[in-house]
């Protein structure tokens, strides 16, 4: 499909040509007829497809997209069973919601309960007890497509936002210390909010310069802006504002953080492996930053590593930047990625009385911060339904949101904030942040950073 009528698609529309639901080994999502593949693996996939062409992109190094191939799951089983490197490209989504694990199961957002109705944490079997219970009683450390098998239903996309509306709290926000060293961040997420609609309150804050938007689109261009409403339904989109909010985070508690946003999910909170890593190689072209936070999170074939974002980010690591990534909300032990990665610190979520009911557990998480009702900044002049009239927007700047998404930025805050204040490098920060023996931590959840 040209790229000029991928414009024009729906949600539905779009979701049903590139996201499909697989309930096999753990339960994935991933985007029909591509596959990421190592370049040893070209020859062989040629043979198996039967000099059927498709299309192949150099994703870095030699990790290739290649597109229009039917049956790319049973393609990549092919490959890997013979010893080649090779994946479907997974599917990520943005980790603010309160929702299952495999979008099958999401209900609608108005019947999410309120974080005050959830049972004490002493209740909960799981984050603090530090085991992994799987009914498929796999057991292990990192389990391998654990969890329970998910139906192969085909969903609508999300349609309601679960933000909440917030009032101006301006005594949050820390005084900047024009002699303390600034901090490079990026974040790559929805973008931000234009100028007029509350990005340009942030000084600190810019959205990256225009630029491709990755492989799945080619020729594609992205202004890295997100807007409240891109399907012009006169509703709030599901994810808007996401990326703008964990920047304001970012920037309240670091205030010498510069904060650069990129925007690698669409307007319903989705993105993939060969994009997000696409974007990261190309921080490592021009610069790697200091921290890179990432919000997005996604189960993999067999749980397996994505194994473009396994590439991209090592580069980027070699480079110099800590990754800091969501754990993900569906309260299990079962490895979502790109959190799980070596050297990435992974984060979950707390309430005010302990774990977060929601929050993603295991040995493979390294920290904890607040992750429900966290204030932030957000649109200015903008309404959950639009009614044209500006001056009773229900929106002002700030917002309420839920989600490990939210708690992976306050830890980069964190660490951003000691090498600020004590001109020290991000793997010193991060060793007095979270890895430092002494710190108290919740088994299962890692090192508490209580910070708002």
């Amino acid at each position: 499909m040209a790229t000029r009528d991928r414009d024009k698609e729906t949600a539905e529309q779009r979701w049903q040509r590139t996201v499909r639901f697989s309930p096999e080994r753990g339960g994935f999502v991933y985007r029909p007829g591509e596959l990421i593949i190592d370049r040893t693996a070209l020859g062989r996939l040629t043979q198996e497809v039967d000099g059927v062409s498709f299309s192949q992109t150099t994703l870095d190094g030699d990790l290739l997209l290649i597109g229009e191939v039917s049956d790319s799951l049973h393609l990549a089983s092919v490959l890997t069973t013979e010893g080649f490197s090779a994946q479907v490209n997974h599917v990520l989504f943005a980790a603010s919601n309160v929702v299952g694990a495999h979008p099958s199961t999401w209900p609608h957002p108005s019947t999410w309960p309120h974080p005050s109705t959830w049972p004490h944490p002493s209740t909960w079997p799981h984050a603090g007890s530090g085991g992994c219970e799987c009914d498929r009683g796999c057991g292990s450390k990192a389990p391998r497509g654990c969890g329970p098998a998910q139906p192969a239903t085909e969903p609508t996309p999300p349609t309601s936002s679960s933000v909440d509306l917030a009032r101006s709290e301006p005594a949050l926000l820390r005084p900047t210390d024009p002699t303390a060293p600034q901090v490079r961040v990026v974040v790559l997420d929805t973008g931000l909010a234009p100028n007029s609609m509350g990005g340009g309150a942030m000084p600190q804050v810019s959205a990256m310069a225009a630029g491709d938007w990755g492989p799945t689109k080619p020729g594609a261009q992205t202004d890295n802006l997100d807007l409240p409403d891109a399907d012009n339904n006169k509703w709030l989109d599901v994810v808007a504002g996401h990326g703008t909010f964990i920047a304001g985070i970012i920037t309240r508690l670091a205030p010498q953080a510069v904060v650069t946003v990129g925007k690698v999910l669409e307007y319903t909170g989705e993105g993939n492996d060969a994009d997000l890593a696409w974007r990261i190689n190309r921080l490592a072209d021009t610069g790697c930053p200091e921290i890179l936070a990432l919000s997005c999170s996604c189960y993999t074939d067999n749980d397996e590593a994505p194994i473009a974002l396994r590439q991209a980010i090592e580069r980027v690591q070699k480079g110099g930047t800590l990754v800091v990534a969501a754990a993900g909300n569906e309260a299990t032990c079962r490895v979502s990625w790109p959190s799980a990665l070596s050297g990435v610190i992974a984060v979950g979520a707390l309430g005010p009385d302990g774990p977060a009911s929601f929050t993603n557990y295991g040995d493979w998480v390294n920290a904890c911060a607040p992750g429900v009702d966290i204030v932030s900044r957000f649109f200015d002049g903008v309404d959950v339904h639009d009614d044209g009239n500006a001056a009773t927007a229900d929106f002002r700047g700030w917002a309420r949101w839920s989600g490990t998404s939210f708690s992976a930025p306050i830890v980069a805050a964190a660490i951003a904030r000691e090498v600020a204040l004590y001109g020290i490098t991000v793997a010193a920060a991060a060793e007095r942040v979270v890895y430092d023996k002494r710190l108290f931590r919740i088994p299962g959840l890692g090192t508490v950073v209580n910070m708002h």
